[in-house]
């Protein structure tokens, strides 16, 4: 009976989440000027018009920098602390994982907050520079966290075999270890580039004109509410998807290996 309700309760929740994307996606191909559900027109009209739009384009662009350049800073940083967290003993490790997760825990505003202080004090504020770095702060935690447990898992014991066999640390680290976390670290990757794409609060306080494609989807909301909104979300969700599914089917099948 428990296992019926977890399962059920589960159902519901997935249910839930889920829900709202069944509503965007018929609205992305509404006709009307407006959002609607359900539409009383079908049309690409939309998917159209953010083809054709600069703004929207520019704004996606921006983004799609901003993301990669904060994946290849939280990338590196993340895992070289994961491999001195995984090599420290268990109070340590806690420690250093608690802390890393403080950008997190802190409400947005208060982030965003501080950092546009110290943006505005580097002369940083309106530089896509200083969301780059802010981004990259965010995702060193989510690296830390999934790449931590696959070196806990064995990679340890083959970087003392190489060592043994006369190999340096970073040698050993190069041609053993990366080798053995490579679906980790794809994974944490695609998480680390989707939470610097989706994120609004900071990119507001520190972009000051100059908008991200979160900030022109905030914008068109206040000012507009046009089925261009639903119709980049859907763009945004297939995206997504293609991305993180098979980063996850990748991740599990080196795991289930022998």
């Amino acid at each position: 009976m428990s296992t019926f309700l977890i399962r059920a309760y589960t159902a519901v929740m997935l249910a839930l989440l889920t829900f709202p994307i069944f509503l965007v996606i018929p609205m992305s191909f509404s006709a009307t000027r407006y959002l609607q559900f359900p539409p009383e027109e079908y049309s690409l009209r939309w998917y159209q018009f953010l083809w054709e739009s600069a703004a929207w384009q520019e704004a996606a662009l921006r983004s799609l920098g901003i993301s990669a350049a904060a994946t290849l800073i939280a990338l590196p940083i993340g895992t070289l602390a994961a491999l001195g967290v995984s090599r420290s003993s268990g109070t340590t490790g806690r420690i250093v994982t608690m802390l890393s997760l403080g950008p997190q825990i802190v409400p947005a505003v208060i982030v965003a907050l501080g950092a546009l202080l110290v943006s505005a004090g580097l002369g940083l504020y309106g530089n896509p520079l200083a969301l780059v770095l802010v981004h990259a702060c965010l995702g060193i935690p989510f690296v830390l966290l999934v790449v931590t447990p696959v070196l806990r898992e064995g990679s340890e014991q083959y970087m003392r075999a190489a060592r043994s066999l006369g190999a340096g640390f970073w040698r050993a680290v190069f041609t053993v270890v990366l080798p053995q976390i490579m679906p980790a670290l794809f994974a944490s990757a695609v998480f680390v580039f989707f939470i610097s794409f989706d994120e609004l609060v900071i990119a507001l306080f520190l972009m000051g004109g100059t908008e991200t494609l979160p900030m022109r989807i905030w914008s068109d909301l206040r000012n507009e509410l046009t089925p261009a909104v639903a119709a980049v979300s859907t763009m945004l969700i297939l995206v997504t998807l293609a991305a993180i599914v098979p980063a996850e089917i990748y991740r599990n099948k080196k795991r289930r290996a022998p």
